[in-house]
Formats: structure tokens, C-alpha cells, sequence
């Protein structure tokens, strides 16, 4: 008994597509749903641009994943498939939103700006916080904000990969900004 390729199950699309490699079979597959994944793309990412552009990186990482995976039941494994995507992204975008805010809040800081016209005791403050900073950091800090260095400057200086210099500098910022915060307080 043959079948044609408008009967062909699920089951045998992904049999042949196993066997063969040949994307057509998974195009026969994921075709009938498109529509639904775009649903659920749209229902979680909430912006039709990113619905459409993850639809097609479904079908990417579907054909990825049929090559090693069983499937028995296509359409929910589908639907599971697309939803992890869609949170994946999500997570993503979260993420990077979430680095961005605390990159803002750290850059932006009253301590490190140019036009901040500090007093006396805001530098004592100063001065007593970096004390309270590792070596490495109070290196970094200073050739930073002291000598105008850029990071590969002072990863040249210093011998330290660029991402180690960058770490020291946001690390230590934060402990200083929480440092002078508190000493503020206190001092009130």
C-alpha cells in the first residue's frame, strides 16, 4: 500500500524525515499549524513582529529536534515546543532589560557624573569608601575615573583579561555607591 503525499500520517512525515533528512517532510508537518503557532507565539510575545519571527525559528529548531527526538503525539509536542520558545525569548528579553536598568542606574549615578560638584565631605566619603574596596578594584576605579583610562587600557596595565577589568569596575561602583549611601545616612 503506498500513500500519497496528502496522506501521508504525521508518524510517516517524521519516519521519513528521520531517515532522509529531506526538509520537505518537515515542511508537510509544521504547515497545517502555522496558524496555530503563530497564536501561541502572539498570545505570549504580545507583538505580531516577534510572533512572525519566531514561527520561523520554530521550524528551525523543530527540524533540529525531530532529528534525535520520538515524537508520538506531533501537535502537542509542537505547542510545547513553541511555548518554551516563546519563554525562552521572553526570559531573554527580560534579562537583558533587567542589565540594561542596572547598567542605567550605575552609569548614570550623581557620584560619577562630570558636572557632580562634590563637597569636602562627599569626598572624604569618597575617599574612606574606596579603602573599603579589594586592590583590584581600587586599581581599576582609579585608573578609570582618575587617570581616564579605558577598560583595554587598564587590561593592558595591569595584566587582566577585559572582562575582569570591566567586572572590578561595575563591582566596585556598586560597593561604592552603596558605601557612600550609607556613610550619607549616617552622617545626616
Amino acid at each position: 500500500m503506498s500513500t500519497t503525499p496528502h496522506t501521508e500520517t504525521e508518524q510517516q512525515l517524521i519516519q521519513q524525515y528521520q531517515a532522509t533528512g529531506n526538509q520537505a517532510f518537515v515542511g508537510k508537518l509544521f504547515s497545517p499549524y502555522m496558524g496555530l503557532l503563530y497564536g501561541v507565539c502572539l498570545k505570549y510575545l504580545k507583538d505580531q513582529h516577534r510572533a512572525e519571527d519566531a514561527v520561523m525559528d520554530i521550524y528551525v529548531l523543530v527540524s533540529k529536534k525531530l532529528k534525535t527526538h520520538q515524537v508520538e503525539a506531533f501537535r502537542p509536542w509542537l505547542y510545547v515546543v513553541a511555548k518554551n520558545n516563546c519563554f525562552e525569548k521572553l526570559r531573554k528579553a527580560n534579562t537583558k532589560q533587567q542589565k540594561e536598568k542596572q547598567a542605567f542606574t550605575v552609569y548614570s549615578d550623581t557620584i560619577f557624573h562630570p558636572d557632580y560638584e562634590s563637597k569636602e565631605k562627599d569626598l572624604e566619603r569618597m575617599e574612606a569608601c574606596m579603602e573599603a574596596l579589594n586592590e583590584e578594584q581600587k586599581r581599576c576605579i582609579s585608573a578609570f575615573y582618575y587617570q581616564s583610562k579605558t577598560y583595554q587600557d587598564i587590561a593592558d596595565i595591569f595584566d587582566l583579561p577585559w572582562n575582569r577589568v570591566r567586572s572590578h569596575i561595575q563591582n566596585g561602583r556598586l560597593k561604592l555607591k552603596k558605601c557612600i549611601e550609607a556613610t550619607s545616612k549616617t552622617n545626616v
